[in-house]
C-alpha cells in the first residue's frame, strides 16, 4: 500500500526536526556532505514516473543523510561498535542501492569529501593507516581510525573503469556499470566486500583470513587466488570464472560448490550450475583492456562494447548473427574500436545522435 501524503509529509518533518536538533554536532563539511547525498538520491528518483515514489525516495533520503550523519558523529543505532557480520554489509549494501546512470565514477566514504573522478579511469588506494586515496590523492576528511561499520561506495557507471588496492595487498579492476562497497579497512576477523556489477579481483593470500565476496544472490570465498565474476542483476545470469587457486560458492539454495582453476560457473536466481571447463582468456581479458572473442556473433560483440563504452548499438538484422573471432584494443576513442571492427567484418557504421548504428556492406 501506498503510503498517503499526510503520513510522509508527517516523516519528513520528523526526520528535518531530528536533523535540525543536531546539526550542530557535525562540522559544516559533514552537513554539506549529507544534504550533496540528499540531492543525488533525488535527481536520481526525479527519473521515475509516479510521483509517490518521488516523495518516497525523497523521504528515504533525508532519513538515510541523517543517519548517516549519526554513523559520522559516532553513534550507530543498528550495530554495536566493531562489528562486521554479513549482515551489516549486505543490509547497508541493498538499504543504499541506487540506480546506474551516466556520468562520473564516484566514490563515497562517510565523513568525508565526495570524490568525483572527472577522467574514465580511477585509481583508488585504500592505505593501513585508514587513508584513502584517489588518483593519488587523499580523499578530504579520511578518518585515522574508520570504524568497522563504515563502508566506502565506488560507483562506475557505463563507458568507465576502475581499480582499488586494497591495504592488505588485494587488488580489484570495476568494470563499466559496477558499483563495490568496502569497508575502509578490512577488520581482524573478516575480508569481504559487495559487489554488483563486473570485477576482477587478484585477492592477497591470508590463510586466517578467508575473502569473500558478497551478491545479492550468492557469495564467493577465497583464501588468495585470482577471479572474475560478472552479476549485473539484469535477467541475465551472473558468472563466476575462476583463473586460479580455489573458491567457493554459496547461496540459501544450493549450499557450496566449489570451483579450480578454469572453470566457470552460471548463477541464476538460487541456482548455482555445475562447474565447467572454459578458457578464461575472454571472460577476464577486458581488465587488460582488451576484448577477446571466439566465433562469437557480432550482437554479442556490441553488447559488451555497450557495458565498455556505455554507448547504444543499433544492428541491423543481418548484422547480429555474423560469427567474428578475434581481439579488440578498447582504446578511449570509441571510433577507433569501430574503424577496427570495419576492417574484419562486412560492415559499416554511423552515428545518429546517441546510436551508432550498424549494417552490412550491400
Amino acid at each position: 500500500m501506498t503510503p498517503r501524503n499526510t503520513d510522509i509529509n508527517k516523516l519528513i518533518y520528523g526526520v528535518v526536526d531530528i536533523f535540525r536538533k543536531r546539526e550542530k554536532e557535525f562540522s559544516d563539511s559533514e552537513i554539506d556532505q549529507a544534504w550533496y547525498d540528499c540531492e543525488l538520491r533525488i535527481k536520481r528518483a526525479a527519473s521515475r514516473n509516479a510521483m509517490r515514489w518521488k516523495i518516497a525516495v525523497w523521504s528515504a533520503s533525508v532519513a538515510a543523510a541523517v543517519a548517516m550523519m549519526l554513523w559520522w558523529g559516532g553513534i550507530d543505532l543498528a550495530v554495536e561498535p566493531g562489528s562486521a557480520t554479513r549482515q551489516d554489509i549486505m543490509a547497508y549494501a541493498l538499504a543504499t542501492e541506487m540506480e546506474m546512470t551516466d556520468g562520473h565514477i564516484i566514490n563515497i566514504i562517510p565523513g568525508c569529501d565526495t570524490a568525483v573522478v572527472g577522467q574514465n579511469r580511477a585509481r583508488i588506494s585504500c592505505l593501513a593507516n585508514g587513508t584513502v586515496l584517489v588518483n593519488g590523492k587523499s580523499m578530504s576528511g579520511t578518518a585515522a581510525n574508520p570504524a568497522a561499520n563504515e563502508y566506502c561506495q565506488l560507483v562506475v557507471p557505463k563507458g568507465h573503469r576502475a581499480e582499488i588496492r586494497f591495504a592488505d595487498g588485494t587488488h580489484l579492476w570495476a568494470n563499466s556499470n559496477s558499483r563495490v562497497v568496502y569497508p575502509q579497512e578490512f577488520t581482524e576477523d573478516a575480508r569481504e566486500i559487495y559487489v554488483s556489477g563486473e570485477v576482477y579481483l587478484d585477492v592477497a593470500p591470508d590463510k586466517n583470513h578467508p575473502f569473500t565476496v558478497r551478491n545479492r544472490d550468492f557469495d564467493v570465498t577465497v583464501l588468495g587466488t585470482s577471479f572474475n565474476i560478472m552479476a549485473y542483476g539484469n535477467g541475465a545470469p551472473s558468472q563466476v570464472v575462476l583463473v586460479s587457486g580455489k573458491v567457493e560458492l554459496n547461496n540459501s539454495a544450493n549450499g557450496k560448490v566449489t570451483m579450480s582453476p578454469g572453470q566457470l560457473v552460471d548463477i541464476t536466481g538460487s541456482t548455482i550450475s555445475s562447474p565447467r571447463q572454459v578458457d578464461v582468456t575472454p571472460y577476464v581479458s577486458w581488465k587488460d583492456n582488451l576484448l577477446v572473442y571466439s566465433h562469437k556473433s557480432l550482437a554479442d560483440v556490441f553488447s559488451r562494447l555497450n557495458v565498455c563504452y556505455g554507448r547504444e548499438f543499433v544492428l541491423s538484422p543481418d548484422v547480429a548473427d555474423i560469427k567474428v573471432t578475434g581481439k579488440l584494443y578498447l582504446k578511449d576513442d570509441i571510433g577507433d574500436v569501430l574503424h577496427a571492427i570495419a576492417f574484419s567484418a562486412p560492415v559499416t557504421y554511423e552515428e545518429r545522435g546517441d546510436s551508432i548504428y550498424v549494417c552490412r556492406i550491400k
